[in-house]
């Protein structure tokens, strides 16, 4: 498969970007655009690589009755407005380039419901630490999981115990899902982006991503859901920053590590299918050990359970495995 185009969309600087979407009509016209985009054409399964022959660009007549602009000449404008960056126009016509479906694909996934929730449900899983229900609500735009029994591993900001994780969610991802498909969903969604920034690469844009340690000096969480300085059970946290877009993740090196092939063997060698992007990934994450064991250089030492055995993993500043070392209680054969 390639990628690329004949017609490469022009550059436009941050400022110029928002001062040409700042306009009503435009934006309608990217909404139209991609109300008539057809993703099940062969002219569009792989967008401008010209793999496919065939030009499902829409007209400017469909266009502008699609758009329902009462003015032909103003219309135009503002169409020429976004045609290099947001719109390409083609023999055919005009449709979105890949710019523009982000815009589109924005606006879509945050507004295709009106202040979508749902209250606490309880949903087939049980708590890591306790093993009571787990129970999810949606609420601003996140899905959140917490214990209904024990101080889960994070404390919110208001210092209040039971947090099991918090993730963001589109409201798109709501159609169609109850809670407790919800509750998969957005672990799935968002461990598969986590697993993109640990690659380095920024999930939003593809940027380079900026990886390093947060490690919470003096951490004492006691029997609380978070340190009361760092709020969290976790005391070393990777943090996953794109400057490019500024897109951030930031989560417990304990679950970090189960993204490495490594591990993924280990698991493999004991008849377990591990998939990162799950509930079974955050589950096993909580039993996972973590230390420093050298500042200078920085070391972390990681061991990852399985039965009698062990995978002891030990990790350099720029996180990638130095050592890896299975201690294994008696001898297996697989």
């Amino acid at each position: 498969m390639t990628a690329g185009a004949a017609d490469e969309p022009t550059t436009l600087s941050p400022d110029d970007a928002f001062a040409v979407l700042g306009n009503e009509t435009r934006f309608e016209i990217i909404r139209t655009l991609w109300e008539q985009y057809e993703p099940d054409d062969p002219a569009n399964v792989v967008k401008f690589s010209d793999l496919y022959d065939g030009d499902a660009a829409v007209t400017f007549s469909e266009l502008y009755d699609g758009v329902g602009y009462g003015d032909t000449g103003n219309f135009n404008y503002h169409l020429e407005q976004l045609t290099d960056h947001f719109v390409r126009r083609t023999d055919a016509g005009y449709e979105l380039t890949e710019a523009g479906f982000e815009i589109a694909r924005a606006v879509v996934a945050g507004t295709v419901r009106e202040h979508p929730r749902f209250d606490a449900t309880e949903v087939d899983a049980n708590c890591p630490r306790c093993d009571a229900p787990v129970v999810v609500d949606y609420e601003n735009h996140h899905v959140s999981a917490a214990c209904s029994r024990c101080s889960g591993i994070w404390q919110n900001a208001d210092g209040e115990d039971g947090v099991l994780f918090t993730f963001s969610f589109p409201p798109t991802g709501l159609s169609n899902r109850t809670p407790q498909d919800a509750f998969h969903a957005a672990l799935a969604f968002n461990l598969n982006r986590i697993r993109s920034f640990i690659d380095g690469v920024c999930p939003d844009c593809s940027s380079v991503v900026e990886e390093s340690l947060d490690v919470c000096e003096d951490h004492d969480p006691g029997d609380r859901g978070g340190c009361p300085r760092c709020h969290r059970q976790h005391a070393i946290e990777v943090s996953e920053v794109c400057h490019g877009c500024k897109s951030v993740a930031r989560g417990p090196l304990s679950i970090a590590i189960l993204a490495h092939p490594t591990v993924t063997s280990f698991y493999h060698d004991h008849g377990i299918e591990h998939r990162f992007a799950s509930w079974e990934t955050f589950r096993r994450g909580q039993s996972v050990e973590v230390a420093i064991v050298d500042d200078d250089p920085l070391r972390s030492r990681v061991t990852v359970p399985c039965e009698d055995d062990r995978l002891r993993l030990t990790l350099d500043e720029s996180l990638s495995v130095v050592e890896a070392i299975r201690e294994t209680s008696s001898v297996r054969s697989y």
